[in-house]
């Protein structure tokens, strides 16, 4: 109640509003929620009921159903994120599953952010994810169809996967470092400037 409350808030003064969530919420609650956003980005933690039963406390099937009712049943502007950690979420099946799922359930163009694991909190013996991990994972979601697959918050160490690049002619269309926009050449509409594809978002 308190986040929609906040979200009207930001409605009347002209500002637009982003969930960043577990995607972890039930049919009615969903319903009210996402009415009063704009955008969501939604941690899919990892594609096994094992892991979200084991590290969270919670289930996978849940966060699936709520992914594809913002896709497919709502206006709201979605991408996901999964956070990698070393030997839990990262094996090639896991995310092939995973991508492949993506593809065919929500589409290719939702966004996917593969980002690092760093030891904190309850999990300080695990070792970091490695830039190299990063790759590898965003290259599988390419290969799934995917056309917007990004790896983050290793700014400079994966910096072609930083980046967005044209569905249709793979032109590089915004550059990044880190969370600094170094270029972009999207025009107002949204479209490549030199295939004039238009690229999924949020413009303007």
């Amino acid at each position: 109640e308190y986040a929609m409350d906040t979200a009207d808030a930001c409605h009347a003064r002209g500002i637009a509003t982003v969930a960043v969530t577990a995607g972890y919420i039930g049919l009615d609650a969903r319903r009210e929620f996402y009415a009063k956003m704009d955008a969501a980005n939604v941690d899919l933690k990892a594609f096994t009921d094992d892991f979200y039963m084991r590290l969270c406390g919670a289930r996978l099937h849940p966060v699936l159903d709520t992914l594809v009712y913002l896709v497919r049943e709502t206006d709201v502007w979605t991408e996901i994120t999964t956070l990698l950690i070393p030997d839990r979420n990262d094996s090639d099946e896991e995310l092939t599953q995973m991508c492949g799922w993506i593809a065919r359930e929500l589409g290719p163009d939702v966004p996917l952010h593969f980002t690092a694991f760093h030891p904190d909190y309850r999990m300080v013996d695990e070792e970091p994810t490695s830039a190299r991990a990063l790759v590898r994972a965003a290259e599988i979601g390419a290969s799934e169809g995917l056309h917007f697959v990004y790896a983050g918050n290793l700014p400079g160490a994966v910096r072609s996967w930083e980046n967005t690049y044209c569905p249709g002619c793979r032109g590089l269309l915004v550059e990044r470092l880190g969370f600094r926009v170094l270029c972009n050449r999207l025009d107002a509409s949204g479209r490549c400037p030199d295939c004039r594809q238009a690229v999924p978002g949020v413009w303007g």
